[in-house]
């Protein structure tokens, strides 16, 4: 049986900003690692209706 899925916990304080800023930064440049990444996962064809 499966376990739970638990609850994201919530960020604060320095870990938050941290967060955001990255956030922030991935959209102003996203990486291209990540850009080819997300490209090959839409290539992929999965066998379900």
């Amino acid at each position: 049986m499966a376990k739970p899925i638990r609850a994201t916990p919530t960020l604060r304080g320095k870990d938050a900003v941290e967060f955001v800023r990255d956030m922030i930064k991935e959209q102003e440049d996203p990486s291209p690692v990540r850009v080819r990444m997300i490209k090959q996962a839409l290539k992929i064809k999965f066998n379900y209706r």
